[in-house]
């Protein structure tokens, strides 16, 4: 007996590091909780939700703030955030539907698909487009009110570089894209979206506000948008981002938290795009010759801290998607405050995944 108690305390001992070791181990959770928290008030970000999705479900989610100063309305599961440049993870989706059902093809060039076209155009196709390798330089897109006008400024534009040599994400592309997309299909491109992606996937909280300015500045009413701010001088103002209706292919697409995750849920899944469809878009795309850009259709696609990710940000912080592609771990934050570099979804990433080192910021950020 004495024996046996020896050996069962000896035992216990020697579980004494682990058990310490597994008490110490940081929750994941309440770290994420704690940091974004402490990041609302160093940034003074009104509202807040965010989603940490692993293999198809959301394992953790939250909101926080206030998505309206002036009301004081919280934030919740169906505040629609301003996306900004995010809305480019949509219209990826939708490119990808199209490819599938040979509306659109990633090889088409624009000069089986336009007529009276620059000399510069031919041989961009519109994989080149999606990837931000056409070189075509960036218009004044508020002076078109029709798609078809978006493309006549694109086209006047010099060329920043030749095609398919380098990414360059300051360009023409998804306008021309949208007007592509609105040809191809005879419908406008928010309806086209409607039909092939945000219907299918049950996106109930997603929108654009067609905005139009002749004189007075109208716009839809948008179900719970989040007003945006900056922070200047002590307090805050309204700075809202006008996106007009030409280019929301590129941004301007408002989404919920839940919306948002469902890109990664199906992306994990793996059944709404065929596979070879899905690893197109989240591939870099090669250049001429050799080397690859730093896009994909629609999504970033990189190297971090040696994991292949993918995704993208807007505003620069109003959204960001990040994806690490081989973990199928997506951590997604909404805010609706633009001044502060779009670096939290990252940091929440080194609370999941070993090895991740958190993105260090200037002192003065």
């Amino acid at each position: 007996m004495k024996q046996l108690l020896i050996s069962v305390l000896i035992g216990y001992i020697l579980s004494l590091p682990l058990l310490v070791a597994a008490q110490q181990t940081p929750d994941p959770k309440k770290e994420t909780e704690k940091f974004l928290q402490e990041a609302m008030a160093k940034h003074h970000i009104p509202g807040l939700a965010f989603a940490v999705v692993k293999g198809g479900k959301i394992i953790h989610q939250g909101q926080y703030g206030k998505a309206n100063l002036s009301w004081n309305a919280p934030v919740d599961r169906e505040t629609a955030f301003q996306t900004a440049s995010c809305s480019k993870l949509f219209t990826a989706l939708l490119l990808g539907r199209l490819f599938e059902e040979k509306i659109l093809l990633p090889e088409q060039k624009l000069e089986e698909l336009l007529d009276s076209i620059p000399a510069s155009w031919h041989g961009i196709t519109v994989k080149q487009l999606a990837s931000h390798q056409s070189g075509i330089g960036m218009a004044d897109f508020n002076k078109a009110t029709t798609t078809k006008e978006a493309l006549e400024l694109a086209k006047k534009q010099e060329m920043t570089h030749e095609p398919g040599t380098r990414s360059f994400y300051v360009s023409s592309d998804y306008w021309i894209l949208q007007y592509l997309i609105e040809k191809q299909t005879g419908k406008p491109f928010f309806e086209v979206l409607a039909q092939y992606v945000l219907k299918p996937l049950g996106m109930q909280h997603t929108y654009v506000n067609n905005n139009d300015d002749n004189g007075i500045r109208t716009h839809e009413v948008i179900p719970k948008e989040a007003a945006v701010y900056a922070y200047q001088d002590g307090s805050y103002v309204v700075s809202d981002m006008q996106f007009t209706r030409t280019g929301y292919s590129a941004g301007g697409i408002y989404t919920s938290i839940e919306d948002m995750a469902k890109i990664a849920q199906v992306l994990d899944e793996g059944k709404f795009l065929k596979p070879e469809t899905q690893q197109l878009l989240l591939t870099p795309v090669a250049l001429k010759g050799e080397g690859f850009g730093s896009f994909g259709i629609g999504f970033i696609a990189q190297d971090f801290q040696g994991h292949k990710v993918s995704g993208h940000s807007g505003g620069p912080a109003l959204s960001d998607f990040v994806r690490f592609d081989k973990q199928q771990l997506t951590f997604i934050i909404l805010t609706n405050q633009r001044g502060f570099p779009p670096y939290l979804a990252f940091t929440l990433a080194s609370y999941y995944i070993d090895g991740i080192e958190k993105p260090v910021l200037p002192e003065h950020l």
